[in-house]
């Protein structure tokens, strides 16, 4: 049974331009992806897989939330991406193969706990040819230490449906995590479903991201401002994008 925050997860962030987020990935990477073979970590429920998958010869997409992989699977196969392969085990225990260019999207790095990132980017590196590329986006940990997220509610209506999101950060700036309690009312054809979901989300500072990347094999590291990009990140940019070479 898929838990209610993934069985939503669409329409909570309907509101999500998924289609900004691929232009920005081709515009970093800087070329034709028609005969690339891509690796994706961190599929969510598919919405960026299936938007990839349509500019690369061969995805290889991982999702390792069994609820978000079922939802996933089932938006690929509607799809028809034949292209896809679909994997649920961490990127650790893929088998070698070197890829043209890797994508992480949706803050997927602020969800790897401190002991795994050395491992993980150790593992992206050894899958990816020389000269290829990896995109993702993140939060900017020095900045989020400086001016942790506030609590908010969010109010969306996608099509028949209405969601309303109350969401209470709680920053631990020892710990390096902001947790995220969510409240989620979704009302569908008068029927209300209530639930709860947390997220812990790790703090990266850049600094400490690029010291990582570069002792795993990559260089030409650059940072640009997620809100307006392609502008470089700056002393202000909360949430960037990194786009980084594989030597």
């Amino acid at each position: 049974m898929v838990r209610p925050f993934a069985r939503h997860y669409d329409s909570i962030y309907s509101d999500k331009d998924y289609e900004s987020d691929i232009a920005a990935l081709t515009k970093m990477c800087g070329e034709d992806l028609a005969a690339r073979h891509v690796i994706e970590i961190g599929a969510g429920t598919g919405n960026h897989t299936v938007r990839l998958a349509r500019l690369v010869r061969k995805l290889v997409s991982i999702e390792i939330d069994a609820d978000f992989a079922e939802m996933a699977q089932l938006k690929v196969q509607d799809a028809a991406c034949t292209n896809v392969d679909f994997q649920t085990v961490p990127l650790e225990e893929l088998p070698p193969f070197d890829f043209d260019g890797a994508a992480a999207f949706f803050n997927v790095l602020n969800y790897i706990a401190p002991e795994r990132r050395q491992s993980l980017i150790e593992a992206l590196a050894a899958r990816l040819k020389p000269g290829s590329w990896f995109v993702t986006d993140l939060w900017n940990g020095e900045l989020v230490l400086l001016d942790p997220p506030r609590p908010e509610t969010r109010e969306k209506k996608c099509g028949m449906t209405s969601v309303r999101q109350e969401i209470t950060p709680v920053l631990d700036a020892l710990a390096g995590t902001v947790r995220l309690s969510y409240n989620i009312e979704v009302e569908q054809k008068g029927s209300i479903e209530r639930f709860t979901e947390e997220l812990t989300m790790h703090v990266w500072r850049l600094s400490e991201l690029t010291s990582m990347m570069k002792q795993a094999g990559f260089s030409d590291i650059e940072f640009r401002d997620r809100r307006d990009f392609p502008a470089a990140a700056n002393e202000g940019s909360w949430h960037v994008w990194m786009r980084a070479t594989r030597r």
